[in-house]
């Protein structure tokens, strides 16, 4: 449009470029000044639009995975005999989406050591700020037990992405990544504890080449992948594979790793078809699997030598996706979908053992589709989704032996009668939504939206979840001032949900009656923060929440088993501030800079509302009590410094955690009192440091084959730390200690 009356502006060129990539896209505006690209891979972009008789305008954005972008050009009119030379940046367009919102690129994942890119929660834990390694090797965002719910290419599933729940996604895979704590749109749903949504890569953006990587280290670390791909006019592909050992695979409860191997690999297969101009395909097939040990102590080696267990998981994951052009103004994506996960513990053995032995499977059908319309200031996206469920659960628990052993040792213990639970069941949820992002002015945006859920698995419910996210821009280079409302409706965890519902409580001594099933967790958050962004790419952000939940699920760990269900409490609260300092590649220094700070405070509220629980003081109990995952201050950073004439690198990350609580804090006060000083023993805090080296040691005179070496140090100091305690009652985990691994790349 005109700057000078914001008239409309037929006919006007757009050229809109990506970073990276050397062909351009190219179109025109309609008679109404409307102009529209499609099948676009997420990304950072210029977009510059040219018209006779005006200055030329740009500007420069990142677009997210699944999001629909509106960008209005203002154009000025070019002065009458007066040479004008446009030289200066594109003026940098602020995302409407909230501080709460952390772009992910491949390149963060390529700098890491290879050990740690074995599954999404390792790979993702420093990526965005308020994340907190816990309990069990778990990854806890703003006070939530259900974290990292991840969403490829537009299909969320219901898995524990965690190593000790399913097989996971490779980082590998990952070409961009939304990682999301705050600030959700309606199209959002399930889980709500640090959504990652995932592109994958494809071969679009790959001319038949491809990689391997062989990586090896100490406590038998080997690490082998492979990918492939590439593209005709019409037809893309991608493959990838890969394995991994570790004689240090889960966080152990001693600075020694016993009985702690692991092994395992991930498989993915992509198609991507673009038959013509309004219509694009995409289908992608995973295969992930582990194979591991449950890490014993050195009295569990010393009294009952025969006490390890075993645990396998398995996961095959399909998705077909269909994107259709109807015009500029509209766009319909659909997506059907399935996926197969089975988790098997094996039973220990010996004396003063506790027999667990479990199975459980779920399959999952489903299809979604949204449709996408621009009409004048508003983008309006509505949406269904259909999933179909099918647990199945089989669970044998004997703690007799345990119980002479806590005798023995005058360990503190519950009275659990022999169980034996064998039950499936079918259901779902059917969710609709609807949202409108409509520029109320051209410094005023605003997200509003609305989503229902009708959820039945175990118990059925209805839920409506009205968003509201604002965005206001402060000054004309880029201030943007972000506040949101978001209602959550988030369904129990599908790990156990069965059993956990299925009233064992009973089964307690100390209980004796069975407590009501799960039931979905419903929570209010607010949120206010400023982005601030600077040249070139440079983006400052910092975020302020509050949350509050009713029916908050935390993880319940059976006695001396591996074996994990659910209970309920009577609410939570969480807040804190969030600060981020991004600086994506500056390529005039060759650097690459991340900070993520995070101060939180997360409380739960007695009693037990239902579920499964051993503790038995929380079943009547009113008493408030700092969370496991309650960590005052977090703080990630990293570095990366390219050569870029020599393809030389170093990186170095910084983890900082000032400690997690190890005994509940019991207040008996009266729920609308002012918060009391804590009391909760808390494990020390830590600060650890990985450091990276790499460099091209051969290249082809063509520059498209190479071989790179790289050396990875993580924990350079040796400081061995305890990660987390839940309780007085229970043993921690601890972390690595300085591991060195080296390895080399072949891209051809």
């Amino acid at each position: 449009m005109a700057a000078v009356d914001r008239s409309l502006l037929p006919n006007t060129r757009l050229t809109l470029r990506q970073e990276g990539q050397a062909q351009p896209a190219l179109t025109t505006t309609n008679e109404r000044g409307e102009f529209g690209f499609q099948n676009l891979r997420p990304g950072e972009y210029v977009l510059t639009a040219e018209r006779d008789g005006f200055v030329p305008s740009s500007s420069r954005f990142v677009l997210k995975p699944r999001e629909v972008k509106s960008v209005t050009l203002a154009l000025a009119i070019r002065p009458i005999q007066e040479r004008v030379d446009v030289s200066a940046s594109p003026v940098s367009l602020a995302s409407t989406y909230s501080p709460s919102s952390t772009i992910v690129q491949a390149t963060l994942f390529d700098a890491m050591p290879a050990a740690q890119r074995t599954n999404l929660p390792d790979a993702i834990v420093v990526a965005a700020p308020g994340m907190i390694r816990g309990h069990d090797d778990f990854v806890h965002v703003r006070g939530q037990e259900l974290a990292l719910n991840p969403i490829i290419n537009g299909v969320s599933f219901w898995e524990n992405p965690h190593s000790v729940f399913s097989g996971g996604v490779s980082p590998d895979v990952i070409e961009m990544a939304n990682v999301m704590t705050g600030g959700f749109s309606a199209e959002y749903g399930n889980r709500f504890g640090g959504v990652v949504d995932i592109v994958t890569k494809s071969g679009f953006n790959m001319d038949d080449h491809g990689s391997v990587m062989l990586n090896a280290g100490d406590a038998t670390r080997l690490n082998m992948s492979g990918a492939f791909g590439g593209h005709r006019e019409k037809l893309a592909y991608y493959l990838f594979g890969s394995a991994f050992q570790s004689d240090r695979f889960l966080s152990p409860p001693d600075p020694r790793a016993i009985h702690d191997r692991g092994r395992g690999g991930h498989g993915s297969f992509q198609i991507d078809a673009r038959p013509n101009a309004d219509n694009s395909l995409r289908m992608i097939v995973m295969g992930d699997g582990t194979n591991f040990d449950i890490p014993v102590t050195p009295l569990d080696e010393q009294l009952r030598p025969a006490a390890k267990a075993r645990e396998w998981t398995r996961q095959q994951t399909a998705i077909i996706g269909w994107n259709r052009t109807f015009s500029s103004n509209a766009l319909l994506h659909t997506s059907f979908y399935q996926r197969w996960s089975r988790s098997r513990l094996l039973p220990a053995s010996g004396p003063l053992t506790t027999i667990a032995d479990t199975d459980r499977r779920l399959l999952t059908v489903g299809v979604n589709s949204d449709l996408t319309r621009f009409a004048g200031r508003h983008t309006i996206k509505a949406g269904v989704d259909l999933v179909r469920l099918s647990p199945e659960e089989r669970l044998f628990y004997d703690s007799t032996g345990f119980r002479q052993l806590s005798h023995l040792l005058g360990l503190p213990h519950v009275h659990v009668a022999s169980i034996s639970f064998d039950s499936q069941e079918s259901g779902g949820q059917v969710s609709g939504y609807v949202q409108d992002s409509v520029r109320l002015s051209d410094r005023l945006t605003a997200d509003v939206g609305l989503r229902i859920d009708s959820f039945r698995l175990v118990v059925t419910e209805t839920h409506a979840s009205p968003r509201v996210n604002l965005a206001y821009r402060l000054r004309e280079r880029g201030t943007v001032a972000h506040a949101s409302y978001n209602h959550f409706f988030v369904p129990p965890p599908i790990e156990n949900v069965l059993s956990s519902s299925s009233g064992l409580t009973a089964s307690i001594s100390e209980i004796g009656v069975p407590l009501a099933p799960l039931r979905p967790t419903v929570e209010d958050q607010f949120e206010i923060g400023i982005t601030q962004p600077f040249r070139p790419g440079v983006q400052v952000g910092v975020t302020v929440y509050y949350r509050r939940g009713d029916d908050e699920v935390h993880t319940t760990v059976w006695p001396d088993a591996r074996i994990y269900s659910y209970a309920s409490f009577d609410h939570s609260r969480a807040y804190g501030l969030e600060s981020r300092f991004d600086a994506p590649l500056v390529r005039r220094l060759g650097l690459t800079a991340y900070l993520n700070y995070a101060l939180g405070r997360v409380y739960f509220y007695g009693p037990v509302t239902g579920g499964f629980i051993t503790e038995t003081h929380h079943i009547a109990e009113t008493w408030r009590f700092l969370a496991p995952m309650d960590q005052t201050h977090t703080l990630t950073s990293g570095v990366t410094y390219r050569l870029m004439k020599t393809g030389a690198w170093m990186s170095v990350a910084l983890e900082y955690g000032s400690g997690t609580p190890t005994e509940h804090e019991k207040e008996q006060l009266d729920r609308a009192a002012v918060a009391m000083p804590d009391s909760a023993d808390r494990v020390p805090g830590h600060v650890t440091a990985n450091l990276s080296l790499g460099a091209d040691i051969w290249h082809d005179s063509a520059g498209k084959r190479r071989l790179a070496v790289r050396i990875s140090i993580e924990n350079v100091t040796n400081k061995i730390y305890k990660i987390a305690q839940e309780s007085a009652f229970t043993p921690g985990q601890y972390s690595i200690p300085r591991l060195i691994s080296g390895g080399l790349t072949l891209r051809f």
